[in-house]
């Protein structure tokens, strides 16, 4: 099963029908995503299976000890993925028997993708879960790996055999602007326009990225902003001195008319503030 197209999908936009794919690349990825689709299920009650490695995982986005009726835990075990698609079979039947209007799906494929041998079985895995979810109006799932622990070669097949890629809701969004959380690089990426009255919302997106870890390296994405006012630069300025010697606060992919304004001030030049990569050059206009 290969896909010759793709759309990206922020994780609260996954519809019943979607068999969409997240390779993530750590724990704060993984449970940022995850953890929104678990949860956002629990809340609407929901049917939520979980297939994980482990038995007794810590499952990201759970609050308290939900019913067992709503949240039901599959070892993926290490017998190949069989076993494993047969008891999730069972387990979607029985939901639909119970009456659930949503079932959402979600599985861990890291240690079963590490082995390149069993990427025929696993691609065989993927096309039996995409039959079983495809034609559904109750069904979606989500079919996950680290990125950083699978083979590059069996990544790519695995990213190919779904035409959703999952990816982070925004942590702010709104007519004007539009804030989503990175993780390789951890960062922001900013899109639209950044004036003053949405200062704050960067401020507090910034804070919450702080927040899980405040050592390192902090990537802003600006390849898609439009416009940021001078108040806003001031205070990425005032974060990054603050942050001096814990790790820089890097501008990615500015566009070329800001790039020459903060060059011109001299912004460039603060301690605790880099620009990064380039923007990517814009296409030659068409004769």
């Amino acid at each position: 099963m290969e896909t010759f197209w793709s759309v990206r999908r922020p994780v609260g936009r996954i519809r019943p029908g979607d068999h969409a794919w997240l390779g993530y690349c750590g724990v704060e990825e993984h449970d940022h995503v995850v953890g929104a689709f678990v949860r956002e299920g629990l809340l609407a009650r929901d049917k939520v299976i979980y297939l994980c490695a482990d038995a007794h995982p810590e499952i990201p986005g759970v609050v308290g000890r939900p019913p067992a009726s709503l949240l039901t835990v599959l070892e993926t075990g290490h017998d190949g993925p069989g076993p494993a698609l047969a008891a999730l079979a069972a387990e979607v039947a029985a939901a639909e028997r119970a009456g659930f209007a949503a079932i959402r799906v979600t599985a861990d494929l890291t240690c079963a993708a590490r082995d390149p041998e069993a990427a025929r079985d696993l691609l065989d895995c993927e096309a039996a879960v995409e039959r079983l979810v495809r034609p559904s109006t109750a069904i979606s799932a989500i079919c996950r790996a680290d990125r950083r622990r699978v083979p590059p070669e069996t990544m790519a097949r695995l990213r190919a055999a779904h035409a959703v890629h999952a990816a982070p809701d925004p942590d702010f969004e709104d007519a004007v602007l539009q804030i989503v959380r990175t993780f390789d690089p951890r960062g922001l990426a900013l899109s639209g326009e950044l004036d003053a009255s949405r200062h704050t919302v960067l401020d507090q997106a910034l804070a919450l990225v702080l927040a899980g870890g405040d050592h390192g390296p902090v990537h802003l994405d600006l390849a898609e902003l439009r416009f940021i006012d001078l108040g806003a630069l001031n205070m990425l300025a005032e974060v990054a001195a603050r942050r001096a010697g814990r790790g820089p606060l890097i501008l990615d992919r500015m566009p070329s008319q800001l790039h020459e304004v903060i060059t011109t001030v001299g912004w460039n030049m603060l301690p605790g503030l880099q620009v990064g990569c380039a923007a990517t050059p814009d296409p030659l206009p068409r004769p």
